[in-house]
């Protein structure tokens, strides 16, 4: 799939190329992990690139281009 991000699309920084996987990870803290409370946690966006697997975060999410 292709994305894009405020109307930019998006490359792989690495190779170039153009289609990735999008996948969630959550940003873990030290604190919350302390105290179990890992769900609290805010997630990011990962697009991987399906021709490097170089893995790129997003905050914000990416739209996909059809």
């Amino acid at each position: 799939m292709r994305y894009q991000i405020n109307q930019i699309d998006i490359a792989c920084p690495c190779c170039q190329n153009d289609r990735f996987d999008k996948d969630y990870r959550q940003l873990n803290t030290k604190g919350a992990t302390f105290f179990n409370l890992d769900w609290a946690n805010k997630d990011a966006i990962i697009l991987v690139c399906k021709q490097c697997s170089y893995i790129s975060w997003f905050m914000d999410e990416p739209e996909e281009i059809r």
